[in-house]
């Protein structure tokens, strides 16, 4: 299985993966093969690319952290929670439901990376963004050594950080131009109106509600709503921070296009210690790979190959597969490529 961009996409070719909207329902099943109308589909709703399989990538096995099946469940949650409905005792089981699912899978996973780029349409990019941060937060959690009931709190704020959103008109939410001074104030409310919404509704301990009230606070107090900064921040909203903020980075929005995750990471990297906490980005960096498996990568002899495998420590080496040869080459390992690079993520 590979990543592929859907400018090269083609009739004929097998689908890698399983494809959800944004309430969790299936678009398109793994291992269809793509006609037509199928392609106008999806890039009639904005995907960018797609995991495609193929001869060339047939041994490539990208590990999952979380199984697809839990995250389908969780986009089922986000959705349901931007409807306007009253039964929120039986929302608050399946929620922490979905929270326990997350948790086994990750904890259970501790060893693996982001490894994956995430496919969504940004139609639908709250209830994706909302999933991909409680994944991401949760491994970043893990890897801090969190306990059990560090991580539920953890795993439930970041789940549920944006419902503020629900609040907000979706045409503010999607605006492609500067916001008016009323606009960004509505999109700031956010935190605010979704820490409201779960205390008056749900009974979540106190530290999800002030997570997802800070958690667009930034290290050096410079954030909102309450100009909050270092410790005095939850360590829970610290950690959300990051994985907001790099799954928004890595997302096609209708403000911006999407960074590739080396970006996205340089971009984490050279604010820690302003908007970021330095420890914990730390932490990050070891958990995303700059690289993911099955993306296209060019190489600084002028070949280029497809991303393999990666390693926590080395993120920068990773095991590559050289286009059309199939020659594996370890940057990490193999002595005859220390002089070989990567230069950029052909996305």
């Amino acid at each position: 299985m590979r990543y592929m961009p859907m400018a090269r996409v083609q009739t004929g070719m097998a689908l890698g993966q399983d494809i959800y909207d944004g309430e969790g329902k299936l678009l398109l099943g793994r291992h269809l093969i793509l006609e037509d109308a199928s392609l106008e589909e999806l890039l009639r709703l904005g995907f960018t690319g797609i995991y495609i399989d193929d001869e060339f990538s047939e041994d490539l096995t990208i590990a999952q952290v979380v199984r697809p099946e839990f995250k389908r469940d969780a986009l089922e949650i986000v959705h349901s929670l931007f409807l306007e409905h009253k039964n929120y005792s039986m929302e608050q089981d399946n929620i922490q439901q979905v929270v326990m699912d997350v948790l086994g899978d990750v904890m259970g996973n501790s060893d693996l990376m982001c490894n994956m780029l995430d496919i969504k349409t940004y139609d639908d990019y709250v209830y994706f963004h909302s999933v991909n941060v409680a994944v991401l937060s949760t491994m970043i959690g893990t890897a801090c050594d969190m306990n059990q009931e560090e991580l539920d709190i953890l795993t439930t704020a970041a789940l549920l950080h944006d419902v503020g959103k629900r609040f907000v008109e979706e045409d503010v939410l999607n605006v492609k131009r500067a916001l008016t001074e009323e606009e960004r104030i509505m999109i700031v409310q956010h935190p605010k109106l979704g820490y409201e919404f779960l205390k008056d509704n749900f009974d979540f301990t106190p530290e999800v509600y002030e997570s997802v009230l800070q958690h667009h606070e930034w290290y050096n107090g410079c954030g909102y709503p309450l100009r909050r900064s270092g410790s005095e921040i939850p360590i829970y909203a610290r950690i959300i921070k990051i994985a907001d903020v790099y799954d928004a980075l890595t997302s096609k929005l209708p403000y911006h296009e999407a960074l590739p995750p080396s970006e996205a990471v340089e971009y984490i990297m050279a604010n820690a210690g302003a908007e970021f906490d330095p420890d914990l980005v730390d932490v990050f960096i070891r958990k995303i790979a700059m690289y993911p498996a099955g993306c296209e990568v060019s190489l600084s002899d002028g070949r280029t190959a497809v991303v393999m495998e990666n390693n926590e420590e080395y993120i920068l080496r990773p095991k590559v597969k050289v286009i059309p040869t199939g020659e594996i080459i370890d940057l990490k390992k193999d002595d005859s490529a220390r002089n070989l690079t990567i230069l950029e993520l052909n996305l």
